[in-house]
């Protein structure tokens, strides 16, 4: 009996089951690959009162290193169309499209200047509300060109150009520090963060952009035309303000904390040459305190560096040459700051740093006072103070040059 009601409760138990997986469906969304039309990149720019939009889209075929022979097409192919808003420009592309648009690996973003001088918030609303894309992929502002141009300019060293970029500038923003990886969920809390403005790295093409979508000058060892990432651009909340150089997206990083490694020069003191510094570490520490009823701003830099190059004839083992780079690392640094800061209050006119956000969190009931913070950021006295530590002088002590004469 005990046997049979065993049986019995294994056969309703299987019964179960087999009715539950009847009720599971597979995967819904699935797409298969000969249907769609996998976009890489993405751009935006301004045509008359409409948009055009530009789609970066992989051709598999080339692209897979299995397939032997020569590529007879390109391994990507740029389509445009132009709409009133973003999403009827996409769905006017389809009739050049031959497949679906497919956004899940999106990697690039790029939007032109004239796009975003009139403002950003209008046209990202479309990629920020599509739950196709995710928000790793990364936003760029195209500099002296348009968004379909940097689309349409071919990359020497991977055969699909927007992971090209991707790569390029999560590199460059790892080891040089003078570009900034601002992916959508960043730049939407920068655009609803009070007391802090947003920006995006700047992309310019070096070389003859006529001829930048022609596969075989890719080949060439000398590339006729070639992608270059170049600041970054500042905004006055969705709109373009104006251009930060390389030295004011490095101050801009070291004030956000985002320095992870770079390379900074010093001169030589009272002598000819450079010395080379590797920063490996960097903390800035923002305070904010109130002096007759004004906002004052006091900044401290502390890095940390190895000294990687001696280009001139100068005894680094010495502890007192060493706390003498130190001291003018700190007057070098401290020039930078205030140079870079004093350019975001006279000529940008806009706190792209945060110090505002300090503020609100400092004193929440004096920020509300305030109604234009951009327009008090002008005029508040910022001091910055910056603490340079040599860690490390390298196996060498003198300079080779010199130990060859």
């Amino acid at each position: 009996m005990r046997h049979i009601r065993r049986i019995t409760r294994l056969l309703l138990v299987s019964l179960a089951l087999a009715c539950c997986t009847g009720l599971l469906s597979s995967c819904w969304s699935r797409h298969e690959l000969n249907d769609i039309s996998i976009v890489v990149g993405l751009g935006i720019d301004k045509k008359g009162e409409k948009y055009k939009v530009s789609a970066q889209i992989v051709n598999p075929s080339q692209v897979s290193l299995r397939q032997g022979g020569s590529r007879n097409f390109s391994p990507v192919v740029t389509y445009d169309a132009t709409g009133a808003t973003i999403p009827e420009a996409l769905s006017r592309m389809t009739v050049k499209a031959a497949r679906q648009l497919y956004f899940s690996h999106l990697r690039i973003l790029i939007v032109g200047e004239e796009v975003a001088r009139e403002g950003i918030s209008k046209p990202l609303d479309f990629i920020a509300r599509n739950r196709e894309m995710r928000t790793d992929f990364y936003l760029i502002v195209a500099k002296n060109t348009t968004a379909d141009k940097v689309l349409e300019t071919y990359s020497p060293m991977d055969p699909i150009p927007s992971n090209n970029l991707f790569t390029k500038l999560e590199t460059s923003d790892k080891l040089w520090a003078a570009t900034g990886k601002i992916t959508l969920d960043q730049l939407i809390e920068d655009l609803s963060k009070q007391g802090k403005n947003p920006s995006l790295t700047a992309i310019e093409i070096i070389g003859q952009k006529s001829r930048g979508d022609n596969y075989t000058d890719a080949n060439y060892i000398d590339p006729t035309a070639v992608l270059k990432y170049a600041g970054m651009a500042a905004f006055k909340f969705d709109k373009m303000t104006g251009w930060l150089n390389e030295t004011d997206t490095k101050v801009l990083n070291y004030l956000q904390n985002n320095i992870t490694q770079t390379t900074g020069i010093l001169e030589c003191p009272n002598r000819d040459g450079l010395i080379t510094f590797q920063i490996v570490s960097s903390h800035a520490a923002i305070h904010v305190n109130y002096k007759e009823g004004k906002p004052v701003f006091d900044v401290l830099l502390k890095t940390e560096q190895d000294v990687r190059d001696v280009g001139c004839e100068f005894d680094i083992s010495k502890p007192d040459n060493l706390h003498l780079l130190e001291q003018l690392g700190n007057k070098r640094y401290e020039k930078l700051l205030e140079n870079s800061i004093r350019k975001a209050q006279k000529e940008l006119k806009v706190d792209i740093y945060g110090f505002g956000d300090v503020l609100h969190r400092a004193y929440p009931k004096k920020w509300r006072v305030i109604k234009d913070w951009n327009k008090t950021f002008e005029n508040v006295e910022i001091n910055v103070r910056a603490l340079v530590t040599i860690r490390r002088i390298g196996t060498t002590v003198h300079s080779l040059q010199n130990e060859t004469r």
